[in-house]
C-alpha cells in the first residue's frame, strides 16, 4: 500500500540550530523504518541538504550508511570491550594471554580507526606491516604467526558484528591469509626414545617420567597432561578425561601398556590421592615442567627437540605402523584431517608395501 511504501522510504529532515553566541548550523537527519537515524551537522544548509539527499538515495538502494555511533566508536573501543567482557569467558580458549598480547598490537597501531573506516584495506595494510616484523631470533615472522594476528582481529570483528551489532560485516574475512609452512616434522628415533626415558627415570623429579610416558603413550598436548586431575583418571577403564581441548570437543583417551604401570606408580606415590596429577610447589597451581624438561632433554642429548615433538612422534609411529590419516586424526584429537596430513609422507612406504602385496597377488593369477 501507499502507506507501507511511505514507511519504507528514507525520510530526511533539516533542522536549523542557533547557539547562544549566534552561530548557525544545520543538522540533517535521515530516518528509515527499522534502523537507527543517520544524522550529521553542517555549517551550510546546502551541504546538509546534499548529504541528506545522498544518504536517502543510498539507504533507498540498500547501500550501507554508517551511523553516528559508528563514526565515533573506534577499533580500540571494540578491542577493549572484547578483552574485558568476552575474552575471559570465551569457550575453548586455551590461549587467552597470547590473543590479548596480539590485540595489544592491534590497539597500538590501529586502535584509532573509527568503525565506519574499518574496511578490508585496513587489515591488508596491517598484514603487510606485521610481515615486516622480526621474531626474537631476528627472523621474519612465519605465515602462521601472521595468520594468528589476523585471526585475533577477526575474532574481535566477528564479535562486534554478531553480538554487539557495531559492525555490519567482518572485514577481516575479505583478507587473504598467508601460506603456512608445514615445517619439518621432528620425531624420536628408537635410540633417542630410549635415551630420553632413561634420563627421565634418572631425574630427581618423578613428575617428568610420568609426564613424558603419558605424552608418548597418548599423543596428548602438554597443557592437557599438565592440567590433569585425579578425578579425570578412570583406573577401572584406563582412560583419561580431557575436558578442555583445542578444538572444543571433550575426549576420553585410552591409557595402554607401560603408561598404565607408570601412572599407577605415580598415583601410589601421591599421599593426597586428589587434586592435580602433577602437583606444583603451590596448592593452587599444577607443576611446571619447563625446567625438568630442559634438564632431561639435555641429559638425553636431544638437539632441536620440543615437548610438542613427542606428539609428532606418536603420529609418526602410528603412520609407520600402518594407521591411516583418519586414525591418526582420531588418536590425536584433530577435528579435521588437515593436521594429520603432515604425517602422510611417513605412511607412503606402508602404502607402497600394501600396493606391492596387491600387485603380487595379481601376478599370481
Amino acid at each position: 500500500t501507499a502507506g507501507h511504501n511511505y514507511q519504507c522510504t528514507p525520510m530526511a529532515t533539516i533542522e536549523k540550530r542557533t547557539t547562544n553566541d549566534g552561530t548557525v548550523s544545520y543538522r540533517a537527519k535521515v530516518r528509515l523504518r527499522g534502523e537507527k537515524p543517520r544524522s550529521r551537522t553542517f555549517k551550510r544548509k546546502t551541504d546538509a541538504e546534499a548529504w541528506a539527499k545522498k544518504v536517502e538515495a543510498d539507504l533507498g538502494h540498500g547501500v550501507y550508511v554508517p551511523t553516528t555511533a559508528e563514526r565515533r566508536r573506534t577499533f580500540g573501543d571494540m578491542i577493549d570491550k572484547f578483552t574485558t567482557e568476552y575474552l575471559p569467558v570465551k569457550p575453548h580458549n586455551l590461549s587467552a594471554d597470547h590473543m590479548a598480547r596480539m590485540l595489544e598490537w592491534w590497539k597500538e597501531h590501529y586502535g584509532f580507526v573509527t568503525l565506519d573506516k574499518l574496511k578490508p584495506e585496513v587489515f591488508i595494510e596491517a598484514k603487510a606491516k606485521i610481515a615486516k616484523r622480526k621474531n626474537r631470533h631476528k627472523q621474519p615472522l612465519s605465515g602462521a604467526t601472521i595468520n594468528r594476528y589476523l585471526a585475533a582481529a577477526s575474532a574481535v570483528c566477528k564479535w562486534g558484528w554478531k553480538e554487539l551489532r557495531w559492525l555490519h560485516e567482518n572485514p577481516v574475512l575479505s583478507v587473504s591469509k598467508m601460506k603456512e609452512s608445514e615445517g619439518i616434522v621432528r620425531f624420536l628415533s628408537d635410540d633417542e626414545r630410549k635415551a630420553l626415558l632413561a634420563a627421565c627415570r634418572a631425574d630427581d623429579d618423578p613428575n617428568i617420567e610420568t609426564c613424558v610416558v603419558l605424552a608418548l603413550a597418548t599423543g596428548l598436548r602438554q597443557s592437557n597432561i599438565r592440567l590433569l586431575k585425579w578425578e579425570d583418571v578412570d583406573f577401572d577403564n584406563w582412560t583419561l578425561a580431557i575436558r578442555e581441548t583445542k578444538n572444543g570437543q571433550p575426549r576420553h583417551v585410552p591409557v595402554v601398556g607401560m603408561a598404565q604401570r607408570t601412572l599407577q606408580a605415580h598415583y601410589d606415590r601421591d599421599q593426597t590421592k586428589e587434586g592435580w596429577v602433577f602437583k606444583g610447589y603451590r596448592d593452587g597451581a599444577p607443576w611446571s615442567l619447563h625446567s625438568a624438561w630442559q634438564r632431561v632433554r639435555a641429559n638425553a642429548g636431544l638437539d632441536n627437540f620440543r615437548f610438542h615433538d613427542l606428539r609428532h612422534t606418536v603420529a609418526s609411529y602410528l603412520t609407520q605402523g600402518g594407521a591411516g590419516l583418519a586414525q591418526v586424526a582420531d588418536a590425536l584429537g584433530h577435528k579435521t584431517l588437515v593436521m594429520a596430513r603432515r604425517y602422510s609422507h611417513q605412511s607412503a612406504e606402508h602404502v607402497r608395501a600394501t600396493l606391492a602385496t596387491i600387485a603380487g597377488k595379481l601376478e599370481e593369477e
